[in-house]
Parts: C-alpha cells; structure tokens; sequence
C-alpha cells in the first residue's frame, strides 16, 4: 500500500505513468545477488575466525586513542569562537548520540576488517562483501554483541538511523569517500556556481514574476522544518570532545595530526591574506541499525521522525525538563512583562551538557538563545519562529489555566504542548508544504493512508536529510530589509528595495549580535513577511558561501552539503533523476536538460569531467521548480518523505476523548492566526507565505481573539 501511495504521488510529480514506476522503485534497495563462491567462502569462517576478526577491528579502535591524546597532547581542538565552532554548533551532539556513534563505529571497523583480510584478498568486491555482512550478526558471546543489543532495548527517543532511498555508494563499497582524483572538490563546485550579487540582484528582478510572489516566510520555515526532522551530527573523540581538521590559520594540518573522522574542504585556489585554505568538515556519526549485524556505514540522525516541535522542547525527557519552569504548565523564557514581549531562553538558563549554543569566545558576555536544538542561533530567521512558538505555548498554558485553575503544572504543559504541536502541524502540511511542492502534490500527500502494520521505522531518509530539505538556502538573501522603518509601499508596487537593513546575514550566523527585544522581532516578522524570497536555484548569495577574500564568519555552506553528502554515501544525482522521474536510464548530459537550465547546465559540464559525477545537492537545486518551489526530483524526495511523517502521524494513539475536544477548540488556528496572537503586528496576510496583495488580504489582528 505504500509503495503504490507514493507511486501515485511520483505520477503527480513527473506525470509518468503508475504502472511503469512499480517496477523501478521495487529496485530502491536491490539486494545484489551473491556469487556461490563468495557465500561459501564468508559462510565457511569459523565462530572463531569471527570473534577473532571483531577484535581485530577493535585494536583500530584503541589506536584511534592513543591518537586522540595526542592531538590533545599538541593541543589541535575546536577552540571557542572559530569557524570550526560555528561549524559544531550545527552539528553538535550531545552525549547519547556520541555513545551510538561509538558503538557503530566498533561495528563498522570490524566490517572493514573482514572487508580487508577476507574479501579483498579473494577478489571480492566491496558492495558485495557489505551485501554478505548486512545480514551476518556479530558474534554470540562478543562484548560488542552485547553492547548493542543493550543499545537496540534502550530508549532511543530520537537517535535513528536514516534510511536510504538507494544504497550506499563509497568507493570501499562500506565508508571510503570519494575523493578530488574522482570528483572536483566540494569548494570548487561552490566557487564555480556562484554569481556575484549584483548579477543575482539584476536576474532576480528578471525572475520575480515567476517567482509566484513568496515571501522569506517560505525559506524561513524551511529551515525551521528541517531543524525538527534532521540533525546530522558530528563524530566525536573517545573523551567526548570535538574533532579539529585544520590548523588555526585554516590551513590543512599535518598528516600527524589528521584525525580518521576528518574529511576537511580543502580550497585548490591560492588566496588573499585572511582567507582560509582549509574548512572543518568532521565525518557524521554513525548509527546501529535495527539489528545487531556487520555492514557498511550508516549515520545517525539527532531528531525524530515526527513533526512534533521537537526543535523547541527537546526530543528526550532531559532535554524537556530543561526547557520547562515546572510552573503553570510554562516553557522558560526571558520574562519582559507579558508573553507577547518575552524572548527565548539564555543558555546560561539551561545548562544543556555545558554547552553554549553561540560561537562567542569564552569570555564573551552576549545573547545567546536556548532551545531543544543547538541550531536555534543559526540565524534571526530562526531565531524568530522558535520564539513564536515558544510563546504560543505559553499563551495557551495561561488560558488553560483560567478554565482549569485545577489542573496540575504536568496537565497544563502537556495539554498546551498538544495544542501547539497540533498548530504547527496544520500550518506546516496544508500552508507551507503546498507552496513548495504546490497544491496538487501536497494534497496527495495528505491524502496518504497508514500502513497495515504499525512497525513502520520511526526514520528520515538520508536523501531529505542532508539534500532536499537544505534547498531553503538557496532562497535566503543577504540582508534582510527593514520594510517598517522605510515604509513598504514602494517596494510592494514597484520592487524596489529600501536602503537600510535590519541584519547582514553573515554577521549573525550562530553570533547573534543584535539587540533583541520584542520590537526588534516583530520588526523581523513584519520584514519577512514583506520581503521577496530569492528564487530556489544553484547560485547562492554571497554571505552564505565564500567567494572574496575578506575574513568569513562561517562555513561555505554549499561546500559543506556537498561533503556531506559524499560523507554519506549518497548516490549521484542521475541515480535520483531515474528512480523520480519517466527517463529508465540517464546515458549523458542531454537528458538533464528537460530539468536543468542551459546556462546552469553549461556550469555544471566545467566543473564536473562527467554526467555521472553530479552531487545530489548539486542537481537538486539546479533544477527548474516544478508546481511549487522546487524541481523534479527534490518535489520526489520531500514528498515521499513527507507522506511518511503524515502516515506516522495518523498511526498515533487515539487521544482521550477530553483531549480531542481541547484540538477541535482550536481549529480555527492557522499560520495567520498564530502570527498574530504571538507578535504586536497589526496584520498579517492570510498566506503567510506570499507577499500582501490583491489576491493575498491582510487580516486585522485586532479582529483575532
């Protein structure tokens, strides 16, 4: 039933026929055929050869420490306030996630180890050595057997690993990246997409009317969106600190010095005084799958597969508690008087595992927010829907109190938490996702059933994780304009922008320096709402990839998704263009070009020696939007996944009957709505992911109650 749900959806997508995509998404995870040689040679090794080959791929492990203290010997960590600091924070694990990935790590060095003495030597390749040990279990009696079935019966709340759409694809077959002698380097292909902002800002203005008219709301909530779902952690060391790949001037490190986890972005371009020659790239932590058996690498994703405002309240019952008062049902905040003025939590309010959710030095003295995820101060975009939603469960916590003045501090925050979490949902599946994957589409998506079995994994597959839901970044300007101080109308009638800025993208990344208060937020939100989003496509604006030589405040974040993605192990994008789309078999450049524009085909054919070789992130955002924000295959990606999170929804627990009366109440909440009752603004547009207009009224808050 599922498959053929999300072959109907694929239908909508590309409008190829249902019947002639069962076959080919049957293929999504083929299971290679093992030649009789292989078999009876890996099935012939003793129980002894096997526990003797596990503790073999355990010595690598306590080699990997000795190494570990010697980096902290010469002191090569992460020091507060870098780029690599930034670049943790938006990954940062916390101290459960470290625990899987060790254990996984231990499974996947046992796995290389048979992979290295007992199917290399005998002409076995990689993918079919992996094949064989995907369903091999570790040994009975092995200390590491032990270990992870005592992980596998343990609570695991978020901590999953993703799923693939298609198999793995490493040059070992297991975890081995491909490297700049097969593919062009993930900062080339950042440098060799970009355009310099004045020509984007003369495009743009080209391209609004086919815009369809959205506003920064749309990459806005994105994010937020991905946040929930997706959080792709790094690897750490034994102790549980984090991993440096560069030296303090960003240059490579020495080869003694090189962690195993590092994968670093490497610039090949000679540059000015102050720009780096090298980016932290640590490779993400790994995950124990379902079983307790050998195989190729899997990573591990810190979030659930719910959209259930995780980001906000934390996904385990420590993070909760740490966002709670355990006062009238509330959620910490900083208190200016009324909910309609409080601000986030400060982290020094928190204490979640000692760690700051801001890149300031260690004597800084700034404001740095908390949340349930480490990605909060990624931005003022951020920083601004997680408030929103912060207070909004506090604005129903007061009103249920009033009804219910019984009702006990637990009762009261569970029941607002519902609410809120239920809102969220709403606005999230009938008024955002239509406007990224337009109507039609999305309405198949919530038109998705649940399976007959209620065992469906609780995962987010590696294709959304780390590529179809980063396409927002594409989107996000510069700066963001302060449409209330100068007025909005002529930007409105005739698209011209006013001269000041509320922010310089760049400048608040993970650092947020502005002075927040209430006013400033409803100044963002008010902004946001009237100010156009740039079209999704490859070429991203300069302050979130690096392109001069002046010093950069982050990473390149199109450098960095495309590493990941080949951290991964992700497919090359035609792999995706053929499961999502009418063509069976991509043979060259020629059949991108129904999706891909020419002059960013052009693009591509320089940077990368062969068709075959195009990154999924690459591809994704090249691509023409299809109905709504995005193309083809990316519309394929987030849709299946999607359909998924509402199947997980409808498969929830009936809730008691008092409960689905409280969520009946409220209804009548939408994303204007929320809006309105959470900010001082006036009025809000119906859509609040298009911009005002004749067809898009405002709505008068003072008329919501």
């Amino acid at each position: 039933m599922c498959l053929i749900i999300y072959l109907c959806m694929l239908t909508v997508v590309i409008g190829t026929s249902a019947s002639s995509l069962t076959n080919r998404l049957e293929l999504t995870h083929p299971r290679q055929a093992l030649r009789p040689d292989v078999q009876a040679h890996l099935d012939g090794l003793s129980s002894e050869k096997w526990q003797e080959l596990v503790s073999s791929g355990l010595d690598s492990i306590n080699r990997q420490k000795r190494l570990e203290e010697n980096l902290l010997r010469s002191d090569i960590t992460v020091r507060n306030g870098s780029l690599s600091h930034v670049q943790l924070l938006d990954t940062l694990p916390n101290n459960a996630s470290k625990e899987d990935s060790e254990i996984a790590l231990k499974i996947l060095k046992s796995s290389l180890f048979v992979y290295n003495t007992q199917c290399l030597p005998h002409e076995i390749e990689g993918d079919e050595c992996r094949t064989y040990l995907e369903n091999k279990p570790l040994p009975e009696g092995s200390v590491l057997r032990s270990e992870c079935l005592k992980l596998l019966k343990s609570k695991r709340y978020g901590h999953h690993a993703y799923r693939r759409l298609l198999v793995h694809h490493y040059k070992n077959g297991f975890y081995e990246i491909f490297t700049e002698d097969r593919l062009p380097a993930a900062w080339s292909i950042s440098m060799g997409l970009y355009e310099p902002d004045n020509i984007q800002k003369v495009k743009q203005k080209a391209r609004d009317q086919a815009n369809g008219d959205l506003n920064l709301g749309i990459a806005q909530w994105a994010q937020f969106v991905e946040h929930d779902l997706s959080k792709p952690v790094s690897q750490s060391m034994s102790n549980g600190s984090p991993i440096e790949c560069c030296n303090r001037d960003q240059n490579k490190l020495q080869p003694r010095h090189n962690h195993p986890a590092c994968a670093p972005i490497i610039s090949q371009v000679s540059g000015n005084y102050g720009r780096p020659n090298c980016l932290n790239y640590v490779r993400s932590a790994l995950a124990v799958g379902p079983t307790c058996n050998f195989g190729g690498a899997e990573q591990l994703n810190q979030a659930t597969a719910y959209l259930d405002l995780s980001q906000l309240y934390g996904f385990t019952p420590i993070a909760e508690r740490k966002m709670r008062t355990f006062v009238r049902g509330t959620l910490k905040s900083t208190s200016n008087g009324s909910h309609l003025n409080d601000l986030l939590p400060m982290t020094a309010d928190t204490d979640d595992e000692g760690h700051s959710f801001c890149a300031w030095g260690a004597s800084a003295n700034a404001t740095c927010f908390a949340a349930g995820d480490s990605r909060v101060n990624s931005n003022p975009y951020s920083i601004l829907v997680y408030t929103i939603f912060m207070r909004n469960h506090n604005r129903l916590a007061a009103e249920l109190l009033v009804r219910n003045p019984d009702w006990s501090d637990e009762q009261l925050f569970q029941s607002a938490k519902t609410v809120n979490v239920d809102i969220y949902r709403r606005v999230i599946m009938r008024e955002w996702l239509p406007e990224v994957l337009g109507s039609r589409l999305a309405s198949e998506v919530l038109a998705t059933s649940p399976p007959i079995s209620r065992q469906n994994a609780p995962e987010i597959s590696n294709e959304f994780g780390v590529a179809a839901s980063r396409f927002y970044f594409s989107m996000l300007p510069n700066e963001l304009h302060n449409l209330v101080k100068n007025g909005d109308d002529d930007y409105v009638r005739n698209k011209v922008l006013p001269p000041t800025n509320l922010f310089v993208l760049k400048d608040e990344i993970f650092r947020p320096r502005l002075q927040y208060t209430a006013k400033k937020l409803d100044e963002i939100l008010y902004s946001v709402l009237n100010q156009r989003a740039m079209k999704m496509d490859s070429s991203y604006a300069g302050d979130v990839v690096w392109h001069e030589s002046t010093k950069p405040t982050h990473a390149d974040i199109l450098a960095f998704d495309v590493q990941r993605g080949r951290d991964h192990g992700l497919q090359p994008y035609y792999k995706y263009l053929e499961l999502c789309s009418h063509i069976k078999q991509v043979t060259d450049w020629s059949d991108f070009e129904q999706f891909i524009p020419k002059n960013v085909l052009d693009k591509l054919k320089n940077i990368y020696a062969s068709w075959t070789d195009v990154d999924l992130i690459v591809g994704g955002i090249a691509e023409r939007p299809l109905n709504g924000t995005v193309g083809a295959t990316f519309s394929c990606i987030l849709s299946e996944q999607f359909a998924k999170v509402h199947q997980r929804h409808l498969q929830e627990p009936d809730l008691p009957p008092w409960a689905a009366s409280l969520l009946e109440e409220y209804r009548y909440m939408n994303g204007s709505k929320l809006l309105c009752l959470n900010s001082e603004l006036r009025a809000t547009p119906q859509n609040i992911f298009q911009l005002p207009s004749a067809s898009n009224l405002l709505i008068d808050c003072d008329n919501v109650v």
